[in-house]
């Protein structure tokens, strides 16, 4: 064994189960890279197991080298015969990460931040057990017959010059946005179940109705409407609490019938 921390010690607030998110190669072609997605998991408190489809000639002196501090990632790696095999137990949701387009028998891909942060709310909802990203060769790529096995294709967006990336970067952008989505949306998520998103979209729309723009009884539809529009904002706002007291200030003004100042500073 490789003297290191633990991996499975990862200081945050987050509440997440990372333990249930898990990385696997299909059939990698280069020691290095596998060390290097070693070390990106660690990185971003991707704290499930890292399983390779393969044999265990591809830990070699280079791979042991790239993983540098997370060596017991390499320590610790499964190793199966097939990506069927390499499946965990339970109801996973699986991600397939390709840089190839969509086409009539391939499903059109996610943006990765999309993919992941749907992911995240399945395992919070209790409707998938564990996240897995599915990474193929360096070469090729994941085939049709392992795509079939997963359930969301899922791309990263980059250059129409070049689209295709190095596996541990591959693997290191899946991780971040994972841990993106953990530490920033999480601590909102937790005390209600509903993201810093989903709070703006409720408080928008009560603030629609109140200065009337949607009746009672929404003859018009328009809540619906506006909730399809405002659900493609970002989960997570920096200065959130800035627009929330601006709806309020307006429901607040337009119950008083004139600006309402109580309690604002007031420019003469």
């Amino acid at each position: 064994m490789h003297e290191n921390t633990p991996y499975k010690v990862f200081h945050s607030t987050c509440e997440f189960p990372r333990e249930k998110v898990h990385v696997i190669l299909v059939n990698p072609e280069y020691g290095g890279n596998v060390g290097s997605a070693a070390r990106a998991i660690a990185n971003m408190g991707v704290c499930g197991s890292l399983r390779i489809v393969g044999n265990r000639q591809i830990l070699n002196a280079e791979a042991w080298r790239m993983a540098k501090h997370a060596k017991n990632r390499l320590d610790d790696a499964l190793f199966f015969e097939s990506l069927k095999a390499a499946i965990p137990e339970g109801k996973p949701l699986l991600l397939a990460a390709t840089a190839r387009a969509g086409s009539a028998n391939r499903p059109h891909p996610l943006p990765v931040h999309t993919a992941v942060e749907r992911a995240v709310g399945k395992v919070q909802a209790g409707e998938v057990s564990d996240i897995v990203f599915v990474f193929g060769p360096e070469a090729d790529g994941l085939s049709n017959d392992d795509i079939e096995l997963c359930d969301w294709v899922v791309k990263i967006d980059s250059s129409a010059e070049y689209r295709s990336l190095n596996l541990s970067q591959a693997v290191l952008i899946f991780s971040y946005e994972l841990n993106r989505q953990l530490t920033q949306d999480w601590a909102e998520r937790k005390s209600d179940g509903r993201s810093q998103r989903d709070r703006l979209i409720s408080h928008f729309v009560g603030m629609a109705e109140a200065v009337g723009f949607v009746l009672p009884g929404d003859p018009y539809k328009m809540r619906p409407r506006l909730e399809e529009i405002l659900s493609q904002l970002p989960p997570y706002f920096k200065d959130v609490n800035t627009l929330h007291g601006l709806l309020e200030q307006v429901i607040r003004s337009v119950k008083a019938g004139e600006p309402e100042y109580k309690g604002r500073y007031r420019h003469k």
